[in-house]
């Protein structure tokens, strides 16, 4: 039987076009049509575009995955189970490796697209169905280099190519592009995108890319590259970047988008931050860019409820969870401090026990929105999702389902409540959330990160922590105790922990940072308790070196390398 790599599955004559319904970025490809009859009409260019978001939601539908390689957050259901990067590194090929094909299945498509789109360019004349080419253009554009900084990001150099590769012969004579040739077309999409993109859509376009958007990707990419520069000490290199990622930046902030209601609190027993990740504010302008989910009955729904915290009777699932080092960061709503470290014990009336409901007091809201401890309740719904029951409590070691809220057996002591959706309605692999892959906090934070670098914290980027720190219920930041650059990066990187969690984040900043042998040094690494002070996992304990240099390097697939050896394979993984 032949073999054929991921990235050489050219879409040649066929093209994938979806059904025409009420949201046409939520549908998947249905027909397929001869090249002859199809890109006649306006309509055709859409729907080939459409094909490309819908590729695009696969790489990234489930980056929450990734905080299971961080410290704050246990997941479950990788190739080597309990903890996705000890004993086996989290780059191998058996654990994210399936991205290289997500990532090329999409580039394959817009690269597609953009070749027949020109030719049906040419026969246009109206001058709103050429601005309508220029959008779509762009829009692909912007996906692909989504695309290609995702695979430079986890894998440095990778095979590029910007055009429907012209058989097997020219796809197996490809080999590695230098990263930073990729990095430079990356930014030129993105550049092209902001230049033609609206700012907002309505109706049926709400979802697709923007100029916002694409200032934010093109800010993080020079933000990450300036951070992998400077961890390899080209100075200068740095310096660009870090002013280029501010400028990108500082065009979206000066765009005056508000935080979610106004970045208000809410109450304390319903903050507003949980509202946030429900699917009927996910078009909320702090939601600057997202994969999109029909769901239900569309065949294309997110499994959020059961990945992050299933109440379900019966059969419940639960493969992402917080840890306690999650809570120890929430800080005090009285003093923006942190509160004295939870005690891993069973005792449930312990001062400061991790067991005792009374020992999350009066701490930032977000994290009673984000994460349930003992005898915190949601609501109970049937195993389907479909029917919501009763309101029941949650207790670590008790799961039966009716009494106490089913966790699956989930081992660090909490689950989510960040995400989980508490309507019923809705099976719950079927769900309708999008994936928030750029919010505007993220934004504010990067910008504020830049800046630092670049001449220490200034009032503005005061002010931005600020602004969210206050969805917390938290008072500002001390300005003198954190004047510092260090220190402010210190600040930086708690609300991007306390922010952030559960979008998939902390993966790639640990890695962009250069933390991970400050987070989990040799040789002792770290253990992972739960609540309880039972151990969960061993997290580089007594690890060779070779485990920390895999962390920031991922294994290119071996069936990669097998049909093009002139792939060669990333230095520690050979």
């Amino acid at each position: 039987m032949k073999r054929f790599s991921p990235i050489y599955l050219l879409v040649g004559l066929a093209l994938f076009v979806t059904a025409c319904t009420e949201d046409l970025l939520d549908q998947v490809p249905t027909t397929q049509l001869s090249s002859d009859l199809f890109w006649k009409t306006t309509d055709d260019a859409i729907f080939a575009v459409n094909g490309v978001y819908d590729a695009n939601r696969t790489t990234f539908d489930r980056d929450y995955y990734f905080d299971g390689a961080g410290e704050f957050v246990n997941t479950r259901g990788t190739s080597n189970g309990q903890g996705t990067y000890n004993p086996g590194p989290i780059g191998s090929s058996g654990n994210f490796g399936f991205l290289w094909s997500d990532c090329y299945r999409t580039i394959n498509r817009a690269n597609y697209v953009l070749q027949n789109i020109g030719a049906l360019r040419k026969t246009l004349t109206a001058p709103a169905d050429l601005a309508l080419m220029d959008r779509l253009v762009a829009e692909t554009r912007f996906l692909r280099a989504l695309n290609y900084f995702r695979l430079i990001d986890l894998w440095g150099d990778v095979p590029f190519f910007t055009k429907k590769l012209d058989g097997n012969t020219e796809a197996f004579s490809l080999t590695r592009t230098p990263r930073a040739a990729v990095k430079d077309s990356i930014l030129a999409d993105l550049a092209y995108a902001a230049t033609v993109l609206p700012e907002t859509y309505t109706g049926d376009n709400l979802g697709r890319a923007t100029k916002l958007a694409a200032w934010s990707f093109s800010g993080k990419v020079n933000l990450f590259w300036a951070c992998w520069m400077k961890n390899a000490g080209n100075g200068s290199e740095a310096q660009k970047h870090y002013t280029a990622a501010a400028a990108d930046f500082k065009k979206v902030i000066d765009k005056n988008i508000p935080l979610f209601r106004n970045g208000e609190p809410g109450p304390a027993d319903n903050p507003n931050y949980w509202h946030l990740f429900q699917y009927f504010n996910e078009y909320d302008p702090e939601i600057i860019f997202s994969v999109q989910f029909g769901g239900p009955l569309l065949s294309q729904g997110e499994e959020m409820m059961r990945d992050f915290g299933t109440r379900n009777t019966g059969n419940a699932q639960c493969w992402v969870a917080p840890t306690f080092r999650l809570a120890n960061r929430y800080q005090l709503i009285a003093t923006g401090d942190f509160a004295p470290p939870l005690v891993l014990s069973r005792n449930t009336t312990q001062v400061n026990s991790a067991t005792n409901p009374r020992s999350y007091a009066g701490r930032d809201y977000r994290m009673r929105a984000t994460m349930l401890w003992d005898e915190q309740k949601m609501l109970r719904l049937s195993t389907d999702g479909l029917n919501v029951l009763d309101s029941i409590p949650f207790r670590f070691g008790s799961r039966d389902g009716v009494t106490y809220i089913n966790y699956d057996g989930a081992p660090s002591g909490y689950i989510f409540r960040k995400w989980v959706r508490q309507t019923g309605g809705i099976g719950r692999s079927d769900g309708p959330q999008d994936m928030y892959l750029m919010r505007l906090p993220d934004v504010w934070l990067m910008y504020a990160e830049a800046v630092n670098e670049l001449s220490g914290p200034t009032p503005e980027t005061f002010t931005l922590l600020d602004r969210i720190r206050r969805r917390g219920n938290l008072p500002p930041l001390n300005r003198a105790k954190f004047a510092s650059r260090d220190e402010f990066f210190k600040a930086i990187e708690q609300e991007r922990i306390i922010e952030l969690v559960g979008e998939g984040h902390r993966f790639f900043d640990i890695r962009r940072w250069k933390k991970v042998e400050e987070i989990w040094p040799m040789p002792g690494g770290q253990v992972l308790f739960d609540t309880q002070g039972t151990r969960v996992r061993d997290e580089f304990v007594n690890a060779p070196d070779r485990n920390y240099q895999r962390f920031y390097i991922f294994q290119i697939p071996t069936g990669e390398i097998e049909v093009n050896p002139k792939i060669v394979q990333n230095e520690p993984w050979l």
